[in-house]
């Protein structure tokens, strides 16, 4: 899928937020650490290309009017970046599940 960096920085972000106010909150909400992880797993599994706006590839001068032809400047989010996002994903994740079935566990007296 083609996104603009536009959408995609902000939805990771967002997702980081979600995270580190799921781990730093009084109430240790776990459940919002879990939907932050799940969150940056989506979004790196699912993106493919990444446009980063536009670049100039001609130019044609008519008396004073310049007009540009424009494409895309796209980054391949293959291989190795969309590991790593996945990777940060699945942990925070996984971070997250595990830490809320712990706390739903009943503590013993001794």
């Amino acid at each position: 899928m083609i996104v603009p960096i536009e959408i995609f920085l902000p939805f990771i972000a967002l997702s980081l937020v979600l995270a580190i106010i799921g781990f730093m909150s009084k109430t240790k909400n776990y459940s919002l650490l879990l939907i932050g992880g799940a969150m940056i797993t989506f979004w790196a599994l699912i993106t493919d290309t990444i446009i980063l706006g536009k670049i100039p590839i001609t130019s044609t001068v008519s008396g004073s009017v310049t007009t540009y032809a424009f494409i895309d400047n796209t980054f391949e989010f293959t291989q190795w970046p969309k590991i790593f996002f996945g990777l940060v994903g699945s942990i925070i994740m996984l971070a997250g599940g595990l830490a809320w079935k712990d706390d739903e566990q009943p503590k013993s007296l001794f």
